[in-house]
């Protein structure tokens, strides 16, 4: 048929179609408020047990009524169903039972949608450099000074009320020395002075750490005084 025959026979149709409607309809196809659409017959395909062919056909079927009655044409099972969803690009059936595959199927022409939205993948982890080890080093606490007992004649508060008062290291250390204090009395004399952590100095440090604390505490005192 002529390209002019083809023509002809198209206004003839469109010549029927528009004597067929009524005054109101031709008027609004006129206006513009109605258009005209040509809706074409459904695609006739055969029903098949390969879930590839029937993937091919499902994309071909235009409307879900179709797409449903040539899915219960094809009988599938489950397993052949899933793989038409695989075929399809659909995700998240995995748990789906055969009558949910179906109308997953058959809607899938319209929504393209997946069945069930998948977790987001998380981003990739920037690579992490390997960088040494610092090892955390914990300095053990020392124990307080020993509350032993302590000889009952040494008054710790006047030992430590008269180290206050000498005016150098050298005079502190004669007065202890003339003291003749054991362990027990010079950590109480410690204590008195709020020296901590002491306990496990050898008795020689244990006594520069003692005059150090008073000759410092007097100096300080004597430097407010004067302020």
């Amino acid at each position: 048929m002529s390209d002019l025959k083809k023509f002809v026979a198209l206004q003839a149709q469109l010549f029927a179609f528009l004597t067929e409607q009524d005054e109101t309809t031709l008027e609004a196809i006129a206006a513009g408020t109605a258009q005209l659409a040509v809706v074409g017959a459904e695609v006739s395909v055969t029903p098949s047990k390969d879930p590839l062919q029937v993937a091919q056909n499902l994309s071909r079927l235009s409307s879900e009524d179709t797409r449903r009655r040539h899915l219960t044409e094809c009988d599938l099972s489950a397993k052949d169903l899933k793989k038409v969803a695989k075929s399809l690009g659909i995700r998240g059936y995995s748990a789906f039972t055969k009558p949910k595959l179906v109308d997953l199927l058959a809607g899938h022409g319209q929504s393209q949608a997946t069945a069930e939205p998948e977790a987001p993948t998380p981003p990739p982890r920037a690579p992490v450099r390997n960088e040494p080890a610092v090892e955390r080093r914990v300095a053990p606490r020392e124990p307080e000074p020993s509350t032993g007992p302590v000889n009952p004649d040494v008054d710790v508060a006047a030992i430590a009320t008269s180290l206050r008062e000498t005016e150098t290291e050298e005079e502190g250390a004669a007065y202890l020395h003339a003291q003749h204090l054991d362990r027990e009395s010079l950590l109480a004399v410690a204590a008195e002075l709020q020296l901590t952590r002491v306990s496990r100095l050898s008795q020689t440090e244990l006594e520069k750490r003692v005059l150090k604390q008073a000759i410092g505490a007097r100096r300080k005192f004597a430097g407010l005084r004067k302020w």
